[in-house]
């Protein structure tokens, strides 16, 4: 009898600790970073498949431009400083994104789409429609390049 006591015990105390270091599975929704820049609206996120396709789901709708980031073996990167900019120079995106995909909703236009880590910076030119989704890829870092400035990648 003693012996099933110290077995409950144990079997008590396994649960217990399990239970108390489980942690909530954190859902798209909740691992999706917003915000705006002087009124510009973004989001970023999309680690993960399920995420990237909650991001379409949700959000394609309400955005017209979305930046993917990623080294040019294809893996994607996050942490990536985003800085939009008008022909006149005047930023209108400023923001890290913190997902390998960053979307926003700027009027009509050109713009002037810098991309910045790992070392690198990178710029491209961009007519953003007044309507749909248009898709930027940032794709110039190499595994070396990130590797270098983030050990253990």
């Amino acid at each position: 009898m003693t012996m099933s006591i110290r077995t409950m015990m144990v079997v008590l105390l396994l649960f217990s600790v399990s239970a108390v270091n489980a942690q909530p599975v954190p859902t798209p929704e909740k691992m999706i970073n917003e915000g705006n820049y002087r009124g510009t609206p973004w989001i970023s996120g999309g680690v993960g498949e399920e995420e990237r396709k909650y991001l379409l789901k949700e959000y394609a709708e309400d955005f017209n431009l979305k930046l993917e980031f990623a080294v040019a073996q294809g893996d994607y990167l996050a942490d990536v400083w985003v800085r939009i900019t008008k022909p006149t120079g005047e930023v209108v995106v400023n923001s890290l994104s913190d997902g390998p995909w960053f979307m926003t909703k700027l009027p009509a236009g050109t713009y002037q789409v810098q991309a910045m880590g790992f070392g690198k910076k990178f710029e491209k030119t961009i007519q953003v429609p007044a309507t749909g989704l248009h898709t930027l890829v940032f794709n110039q870092w190499t595994k070396a390049e990130v590797a270098e400035q983030t050990p253990g990648y």
